[in-house]
């Protein structure tokens, strides 16, 4: 039997998205449970169910529990699980380009053990198996399991028809309200336009209160009320209108493991403008179906921005040959995620 431990978060990310995919064809298999086990909670109080599981169970741990300093101090108290647990990593907390190099190089230095004492490392794209192969984790210990991506429905797919001078420009972003997401500093963006003639639909869940409050202030402040929505948490069926009525998804993260947000927004039809992180550039050709930015070059973030919002014709380029792209694009669905998850335990 697999146990999958994760938190029960407050709000819905990929990652959480990604392990109820996991755990509900775990569970109709029976070859698995999922476990939830707070964040905060006490790691005594988590080794306490563990002793009580089956000595011969397999045992896969969510990664964002290292995120919590209790936790990633509790190394030598899962010793007798390691040869047995299996680390869900969809998330590196070293990777956060907020913090200074001193801090990511101590942070990395306490993830690497875990990931070295673990039995092995489940990720949801190549580029973070490949970050992780260079800080010195073997090959041997990584599976890679992509995210399913529903195929896009033809009712769900934009609209070809090109967008004239005076049209309104629609944007629209999907993540959780936290730093790393970038939704303020897309605010900061926009209010700096002399154009107003674009709506943004700012979907997602809160994570950090601060972080959204700083974003509604800032959007009341610049009197973007009317032009920036927040919706917060939306229901399958509003998000996937929202994206066939819109013209441009913006993705202002600056830290991804994969992005499964932007991967459906490209499954959709729609071009992007992302920084380069995560699996996105597998999907869009700089200049073509969208335009990518490196990380750190925010000024040059602002400038593709603007330019999509005042040139009408590098805007309906982007789009159309999205579209066209689109139908030729291959993602996984989460049968073969599911499949891909399971041969993390026939390695070795």
């Amino acid at each position: 039997m697999i146990y999958f431990i994760q938190p029960k978060l407050s709000f819905i990310s990929g990652g959480s998205l990604y392990n109820l995919e996991i755990v509900k064809r775990l569970e109709q298999e029976g070859k698995g449970e999922n476990f939830f086990y707070p964040l905060n909670g006490s790691v005594f109080g988590l080794l306490q169910h563990l002793s009580a599981l089956p000595s011969n169970c397999i045992l896969v741990i969510d990664a964002l529990y290292l995120t919590i300093p209790e936790f990633n101090a509790s190394l030598k108290e899962f010793f007798p699980y390691a040869q047995r647990t299996y680390l869900m990593l969809h998330h590196l907390e070293s990777l956060n380009t907020y913090y200074s190099t001193q801090e990511k190089k101590a942070l990395w230095s306490d993830e690497a053990q875990w990931l070295r004492a673990m039995k092995g490392i489940i990720v949801p794209s190549f580029q973070l198996r490949n970050y992780i192969l260079k800080g010195g984790i073997e090959t041997d210990k990584i599976v890679v399991a992509l995210p399913g991506i529903d195929k896009a429905q033809t009712c769900h797919l934009p609209n070809l028809k090109d967008r004239l001078e005076n049209e309104q420009i629609t944007l629209i972003t999907i993540g959780t309200f936290y730093r790393r997401k970038g939704q303020l500093e897309l605010v900061e963006m926009l209010a700096q336009m002399k154009t107003k003639n674009f709506r943004l639909h700012l979907i997602g869940d809160c994570e950090e209160e601060d972080y959204k409050e700083k974003t509604l202030a800032l959007i009341k402040r610049a009197q973007l009320q009317d032009a920036v929505i927040v919706h917060g948490s939306v229901p399958q069926k509003t998000m996937l209108e929202l994206l066939s009525q819109s013209d441009l998804y913006i993705s202002p993260s600056t830290y991804e493991s994969y992005s499964i947000a932007t991967a459906e927004a490209v499954a959709h039809g729609l071009p992007v403008l992302a920084y380069a992180t995560g699996a996105i550039g597998d999907w869009i050709e700089d200049g073509v179906n969208g335009i990518l930015i490196e990380l750190g070059k925010q000024e040059q973030f602002f400038m593709a921005l603007k330019r999509l919002l005042t040139d009408r014709n590098e805007l309906n380029q982007l789009r159309k040959e999205t579209f066209n792209r689109t139908v030729n694009l291959s993602f996984n669905d989460w049968n073969q995620t599911y499949r891909d998850f399971l041969q993390a335990f026939t390695k070795g």
